[in-house]
């Protein structure tokens, strides 16, 4: 059972937190991450089904950069092809 922590203490670890920046920008960037990720999991240093839940998110992130490059891609090709 989770318990909720009210106190103003709570509120500002909350709210003051500093937010996490990772660069996953490029697939390799993502494979890090992923890699990452799974050895917390075997090391148990990171709940398992918080490393699925993540790397579920990854695996979302990698499809739309390799979308992006693809499109980025065709584009070019067919900017070529004008002239």
């Amino acid at each position: 059972m989770i318990e909720n922590d009210y106190s103003p203490h709570h509120y500002w670890k909350v709210r003051y937190t500093p937010r996490l920046r990772l660069k996953l920008n490029s697939i390799d960037d993502v494979k890090a991450e992923m890699a990452r990720l799974y050895r917390e999991g075997k090391a148990g240093t990171r709940d398992v089904s918080d490393v699925s839940r993540l790397a579920n998110v990854l695996a979302l992130l990698a499809r739309m950069i390799e979308g992006s490059d693809l499109e980025r891609r065709i584009a070019a090709l067919e900017g070529g092809n004008d002239g």
